[in-house]
């Protein structure tokens, strides 16, 4: 089995992004600061945590899999983590051109309803 590598935006964005995920503290930064970290200095996955070798092409798939399924799956207080965390895999590698910094009084999902944060 060929291993196909990762193509991230540049380690200095990367770490730049992550001191200002670490500004807002909500779960969707701290889910975007998990991945960036994870993306950086390796370990194990923030939501699936296993422990990969060197991180490629496949255990970022198995990241934004387990991410999906809590997105998608029953209502849960994990899913604006999750959330950040998908947000912040797809970004590092150039798929959506929006960094994962939400706005502090953004609304976050309750259940089914909109709730304002503030």
């Amino acid at each position: 089995m060929s291993i196909i590598p990762i193509r991230l935006r540049d380690r200095e964005i990367l770490d730049a992004q992550l001191v200002r995920c670490r500004q807002i503290d909500n779960s969707f930064t701290q889910g975007a600061a998990a991945g960036l970290r994870w993306l950086t200095a390796g370990g194990p996955g923030p939501l699936t945590g296993t422990l990969a070798t060197s991180i490629d092409f496949q255990s970022v798939v198995h990241e934004l899999a387990a991410a999906e399924d809590i997105i998608y799956g029953p209502p849960s207080c994990g899913r604006d983590y999750a959330r950040g965390l998908e947000h912040a895999l797809l970004w590092a590698e150039n798929a959506t051109a929006g960094p994962p910094v939400p706005d502090p009084d953004r609304q976050v999902r309750v259940g089914h309803r909109r709730a304002s944060t503030r």
